[in-house]
């Protein structure tokens, strides 16, 4: 292998771990107030929002109608989630065939 290559493998693992070391270190050192405590509590959500909004913007009417019947689906089956992603689907097939 060659000097350069090493030595950017290496630069980037020292990036990583630097990345994950210094966030573990602010953790630990951070005062969890309830704000930030809510904050921490919505994160997964607003993560899992903006990976799929794309794609349901990208999908059009059939996208918007799956993620609405999936999201109302979710509601009623709290804790469930697989059935309501199965049911998206689902509709979201039976839209574009109709369409």
């Amino acid at each position: 292998m060659h000097e350069p290559a090493l030595l950017a493998i290496a630069g980037m693992a020292a990036v990583t771990y630097a990345t994950r070391a210094s966030g573990l270190w602010v953790g630990n050192r951070l005062k969890v107030t309830p704000r930030l405590e809510g904050v921490l509590d919505a994160l997964p959500g607003a993560i899992l929002v903006s990976l799929v909004a794309p794609a349901v913007a990208r999908a059009g009417i059939p996208g918007l109608v799956a993620a609405g019947v999936t999201a109302l689906f979710a509601v009623r089956l709290r804790g469930n989630i697989v059935v309501p992603m199965i049911v998206g689907v689902a509709v979201l097939l039976s839209v574009r065939l109709v369409i």
